[in-house]
């Protein structure tokens, strides 16, 4: 009796430890590749034992690349191109080198959940496995961890695999830290989404470390405050019309969600 009790424990703290780890989310927040008062380019990578969130928001008139684990058009590195050229589609490729144009990859993996344009802005959030098990594709780990990226976006409006030009392209190296089960996107709710008059921000639980920030689309602050209740309330009845990034933050955790405002 008193073997099989303790086997019964093993089993149910096991149990407990695999349901943990996958419930945990690892991501990168939002990234800020390119904010020069121009163009706006940014993108997150969420992570879990049994998905990757990719969400990609920049100019809605260029071409969007995205590279991992790499600092440059390294021959084999998995990238991502979205193409507005008709074909509506973030495309999985490999780089074949620096000046090459990345070629498309045998399997298409990523799957588009949600692609929505505002006032010049793509954004777009896209699926797939950590590991496809695919030749050159990026195995994205499911624990803390960094990872290089390299971008690009196109220098004209042709939706061309051209010359990115000087400007439009970057290297990064960015940290995947743990999303605690009580601070996710789930759970903290901006709305009415698109407002006019006010913004109501939902928490999920409070503490005394809860701030938010708004930022336009040119990544310029316009508000910053702490929240003091679960159910705050904003006025944004002297704001622009457009789109605006709206992050909030608690001890090391932070989330960033899109408001419209009519």
């Amino acid at each position: 009796m008193i073997m099989k009790k303790i086997t019964f424990s093993l089993i149910g703290i096991f149990t407990f430890i695999t349901s943990l780890s996958f419930s945990q989310t690892y991501s990168t927040g939002v990234i800020e590749l390119v904010n020069n008062g121009s163009f706006l380019y940014t993108a997150q990578i969420d992570v879990t034992a049994s998905l990757v969130t990719l969400t990609l928001s920049g100019p809605d008139n260029k071409y969007l690349g995205l590279g991992f684990d790499s600092a440059s058009m390294t021959a084999g590195k998995d990238v991502v191109i979205w193409l507005n050229d008709g074909t509506f589609k973030l495309t999985d490729r490999s780089f074949l080198g620096v000046g090459a144009e990345p070629a498309l990859d045998a399997e298409q993996d990523w799957t588009i959940i949600s692609n929505t344009t505002s006032s010049g802005q793509r954004n777009i959030v896209a699926t797939r496995l950590p590991n496809t098990g695919n030749t050159n594709d990026h195995v994205f780990s499911t624990s803390a961890s960094s990872i290089d990226l390299v971008w690009s976006f196109e220098d004209t409006s042709t939706y061309t695999l051209g010359w990115h030009g000087i400007s439009n392209r970057g290297f990064t190296r960015e940290s995947f830290t743990l999303s605690t089960p009580v601070f996710t996107k789930a759970d903290f709710k901006i709305y009415p989404n698109p407002g006019k008059t006010h913004l109501n921000i939902n928490l999920p639980e409070f503490n005394n470390n809860t701030h938010v920030e708004v930022f336009d689309i040119l990544g310029k602050k316009i508000y910053s405050n702490s929240l003091s209740t679960l159910n705050n309330k904003i006025s944004v009845s002297k704001w622009h019309s457009g789109v605006y990034l709206v992050r909030v933050s608690s001890g090391e955790q932070s989330i960033t969600k899109r408001f419209i405002k009519l």
